[in-house]
């Protein structure tokens, strides 16, 4: 069955855990409708992200969307904020109405909290400037990682004042429902602390396609 002729209930369940995503809505929401404007039919979402997004296909956004969304998943294992600055014309040739950013893990591991902010501002001002879109900052998971989680919460506050004071910045809170999950399916694999299993995945992707949709 086509997504778009969905028109009661959607649901994603993830067995054996007592997880459940649903979307029940006879009409799209008014946050999907402004966020749509008036070309409705052929709305573009780019990802600039690092492993996560590409090791789990752009978060199944591609599936998860209707058809009148192109996602195009530009994320590059290991890349950080600089990384992108420093590779930033690439982001010039992909017309754009809704820039996903999902980093910070390397830039954890890199340089810590120094320069965090001052890079993630320079990579939304130019994505804003070059195309007249909305930004989504990642609160990225804080990982099982102990040497980089404060770090990563520190720097998930500083993503937190950057949407407080930006126009067309929102956030996408995947720290906080990491840290409250209480399900009975680790969000992690024993053998890789910094990348979410499928579980964790799914929860993300879930998290991405309600805000896009409003609902």
């Amino acid at each position: 069955m086509n997504r778009t002729n969905l028109k009661h209930i959607l649901c994603f369940f993830v067995f054996p855990i007592s997880f459940q995503f649903c979307y029940h809505s006879d009409k799209p929401s008014q946050q999907y409708l402004s966020l749509l404007g008036a070309n409705a039919l052929n709305r573009k979402i780019t990802i600039v992200g690092d492993s996560l997004a590409q090791w789990s296909n752009g978060f199944g956004l591609k599936q998860k969307l209707p058809s009148e969304f192109t996602v195009t998943d530009l994320s590059v294992a290991g890349y950080s904020t600089e990384d992108w600055l420093q590779n930033k014309n690439r982001l010039n040739e992909i017309p754009t109405q809704i820039w996903i950013l999902e980093l910070g893990t390397n830039d954890a591991m890199v340089y810590g909290t120094s320069g965090f902010e001052t890079r993630t501002r320079s990579l939304i001002d130019f994505l804003q400037n070059s195309q007249n879109s909305i930004v989504y900052l990642t609160l990225i998971p804080r990982t099982n990682m102990s040497s980089i989680r404060e770090t990563i919460r520190t720097n998930n506050e500083t993503l937190r004042q950057i949407k407080s004071q930006k126009q067309n910045v929102e956030t996408i809170d995947v720290e906080s429902v990491f840290e409250s999950y209480q399900g009975n399916v680790p969000l992690y694999p024993v053998s890789d602390p910094i990348h979410p299993n499928q579980v964790g995945y799914e929860i993300m992707g879930e998290l991405y396609r309600k805000k896009i949709l409003g609902i």
